[in-house]
């Protein structure tokens, strides 16, 4: 059964397979009513994303997911009903986007020196001048023959501490919650833990705390691969912290990051309305009329 209410999506603005306007056709096709566009470090999106939805029975939420690090982890953190055309928060995405870059290509230059050169070129248009990332190179390694899947080329080389990865200046999950709060949006911790991934650990007791005195008003609760035990574990820190449980399936659409289908993780209606009620962006009534 395909959950009515997916909110976490990705479009080619970052590392998704599906264009704004294709992504939301094809949720509704789908049965999805209620939609987050969360491009990573992008908000470009939204706005073709929210004219194609103008002509059909699905809702788009403007949304992005900010990258963040700790402690050489990463932390990302979605953000929902923002502003996208807030300046501050367009300013702090275009650095956010130099250090991407600058990050993919000494990352480039590190696997030529082990063996695997990489056509520059060729990675960024694999990205299509979207928010470029690991796994834009993890699919250029794959074209060139040196590994056989998204998988293989992270755990060989793009791993944190792997030989290919170089690490990128990334803001402190505080100041990711901040950014999002000051473009009017609902921050949320997303993926708090990632079932299967050996390189992602957070510490949750002591990142929720200072997360929290943020302004952090959520965490991702339902999402894939997690068990109910592992949801009702982050039931009772939503709970503890007063936190709005999100959730959605983190859709690539496949080709770059294999994924979950659209509205494969069910996420409650209610969920919606909790974060209705905690947003601030001017223009959007409770209800979600604009």
């Amino acid at each position: 059964m395909v959950s009515r209410v997916d909110l976490h999506l990705h479009t080619t603005v970052s590392d998704g397979a599906l264009r704004p306007e294709e992504l939301v056709r094809a949720a509704s096709i789908a049965g999805i009513q209620v939609m987050a566009v969360t491009d990573h470090d992008s908000v470009d999106g939204i706005c073709d994303a929210e004219r194609a939805a103008s002509d059909l029975p699905i809702q788009v939420i403007p949304g992005i997911e900010v990258s963040a690090s700790l402690d050489d982890n990463d932390v990302h953190v979605l953000g929902y009903f923002l502003d996208p055309g807030d300046r501050v928060l367009r300013e702090a995405l275009s650095r956010l986007q130099e250090g991407r870059v600058a990050q993919a290509r000494s990352m480039v230059e590190r696997l030529a020196e082990l063996g695997c050169p990489l056509d520059w070129d060729r990675v960024m248009a694999i990205a299509q001048g979207g928010s470029i990332g690991r796994p834009h190179i993890a699919r250029a390694l794959i074209e060139r023959g040196y590994v056989g899947s998204v998988d293989e080329a992270f755990s060989r080389f793009l791993r944190r501490g792997g030989p290919g990865h170089v690490e990128g200046q990334k803001l402190h999950p505080q100041e990711a919650v901040s950014l999002i709060k000051e473009a009017g949006g609902v921050p949320s911790l997303a993926h708090p833990i990632i079932v299967g991934a050996s390189d992602y650990s957070l510490d949750l007791d002591r990142l929720l705390p200072v997360m929290v005195e943020a302004g952090l008003e959520g965490i991702e609760a339902y999402y894939k691969g997690y068990t109910p035990e592992v949801t009702a574990f982050l039931f009772g820190l939503a709970s503890r912290y007063r936190l709005v449980p999100t959730g959605g399936s983190d859709f690539h659409g496949g080709g770059v990051v294999a994924d979950a289908e659209l509205g494969a993780v069910e996420v409650p209606w209610e969920t919606v309305e909790r974060l209705r009620g905690r947003q601030r962006r001017p223009g959007y009534a409770p209800d979600g009329r604009r």
